[in-house]
C-alpha cells in the first residue's frame, strides 16, 4: 500500500532529527528508520518511486539510492524492479532493552529535565491552539489513536502510539513548524523509553490523561486542553528520569 500524504508529510519534516555528522545519504537513511521506529512508516507501506521521494527529499536519485541500500542491509526494506516494483517496509524497527537502558543510562538528569521542559512547552501551546483550530478530521483522528491505545497491548507498540498522539495534537494545531518540533523530539525520546509497563501504575491512566486532552480540545477549552497536555508531558518525563536514576544507581551489565 502506497503511504498517505500525511505519511509523507511528517516523514519530510523528520528533517533534522538525525544525528551530527552525518552524509546526507546516511542523513536520509536515518529519517526513513526514525519514521519506522515511530510507527509513521509501517510493513507493508510502499515508497514513492525513487524519482519522486528524491526530489521530496531534495536530493539526487544516487544518493537516495544509497540511502536504500543501507536500509536494504539492515533489512527494513525490500526493493523489486519493473513497472510494478519499488520499495516497501518490511518490518519495524525494535530497539532492543539494553540498547534502551544504555540510551537511557547515560543520558544526564539535566538534559532529561531540558527535554521535559521543552517537550511540556511543545505539548501546552500545541494543545492551546488544537483547541483554537482542530477541525472535525483531527478530533476523530485523536479520538481514534486514544481507542488504538487503549486496545494495544504490546508496550512497545502503545509507546509508538502515544508518540503519535503527541504529534497529532501539533498537527491539529495547524502549524508545521509545531509538528516539526514535536517529531524531532518524540525521535529522541522514542530511544530513551525503557520500562514503559510501570508508568504510572498502569496504561489506563495513559488513556485517560490523552482523553482529558482530547475532550478539553472538542470543547474548544484552549486553557484547559494546554494544562491537561503539560501534564501529561511531565508525568511521562518524571518516569522518565525516575527510570534513569534507578539505572544509574545499579551496575551496567558487562561492566
Amino acid at each position: 500500500m502506497a503511504i498517505s500524504t500525511r505519511a509523507l508529510d511528517l516523514l519530510l519534516l523528520l528533517r533534522g532529527s538525525e544525528p551530527e555528522g552525518l552524509g546526507r545519504a546516511e542523513q536520509v537513511s536515518d529519517q526513513i528508520e526514525t519514521a519506522i521506529l515511530m510507527g509513521i512508516l509501517t510493513a507493508g507501506d510502499r515508497l514513492p518511486t525513487e524519482s519522486v521521494l528524491a526530489g521530496e527529499l531534495g536530493i539526487s536519485p544516487i544518493t537516495l539510492r544509497q540511502s536504500l541500500a543501507a536500509l536494504r542491509a539492515k533489512g527494513l526494506i525490500e526493493t523489486s524492479r519493473g513497472r510494478s516494483g519499488g520499495s516497501v517496509i518490511r518490518r519495524q524497527v525494535e530497539l532492543s532493552d539494553s540498547q534502551l537502558q544504555h540510551k537511557l543510562r547515560r543520558t544526564s538528569t539535566e538534559s532529561l529535565r531540558d527535554l521535559g521542559d521543552l517537550g511540556a512547552a511543545i505539548a501546552a501551546m500545541s494543545a492551546r491552539l488544537a483547541a483554537r483550530r482542530a477541525d472535525p478530521q483531527n478530533v476523530e483522528h485523536l479520538e481514534a489513536l486514544v481507542s488504538h491505545h487503549s486496545n494495544t497491548v504490546e508496550e512497545r507498540a502503545r509507546r509508538r502510539m502515544d508518540s503519535r498522539f503527541h504529534v497529532a495534537i501539533s498537527i491539529a494545531a495547524q502549524s508545521s513548524r509545531l509538528t516539526s518540533a514535536a517529531l524531532q523530539l518524540e525521535a529522541e525520546l522514542m530511544t530513551l523509553w525503557w520500562g514503559m509497563p510501570a508508568h504510572s501504575g498502569s496504561g489506563d491512566e495513559l488513556v485517560k490523561q490523552h482523553m482529558a486532552i482530547v475532550e478539553a480540545i472538542k470543547g474548544r477549552d484552549g486553557d484547559g486542553a494546554a494544562r491537561a497536555a503539560e501534564r501529561h508531558s511531565r508525568s511521562e518525563m518524571e518516569f522518565l528520569i525516575e527510570q534513569h536514576l534507578r539505572l544509574t544507581m545499579r551496575p551496567e551489565e558487562g561492566a
